[in-house]
């Protein structure tokens, strides 16, 4: 539970995570390029570390079938809990990944130079 709660982002309510989202794209953009790969990579391993502590929380459900009735509902009512949270916040990161980064960082696609 500890270490879920480190990884959790510190965006807030998970209705204020696409306003943050979008300043945080808004300030790497401003930044520049090398910025924005930054920010990208960051989600990336965000949702990868997310991804690590679901197949931990699946594992460790499958382990409680020798526990008493009582703590067996109790570790799979805390599980699910924080499987709620942990889903929640992959799904927006890979969401997000999957709309905006693009499979090649933009710094690597081209020296060329656009002026307005």
């Amino acid at each position: 539970r500890l270490s879920i709660d480190a990884w959790k982002s510190d965006w807030g309510p998970e209705s204020a995570w696409l306003k943050k989202f979008d300043e945080s794209l808004r300030k790497a953009r401003e930044k520049g390029l090398a910025s924005m790969d930054r920010f990208f990579k960051e989600c990336e391993v965000h949702a990868r570390e997310g991804r690590r502590f679901i197949h931990f929380l699946r594992k460790t459900s499958s382990t409680t079938r020798s526990m008493q009735q009582e703590r067996q509902l109790d570790t799979f009512l805390q599980i699910f809990d924080l499987l709620e949270v942990v889903l929640a916040e992959v799904k927006f990161f890979e969401v997000k990944l999957d709309e905006y980064a693009p499979a090649v960082p933009y710094s690597k696609v081209s020296d060329a130079r656009y002026y307005s």
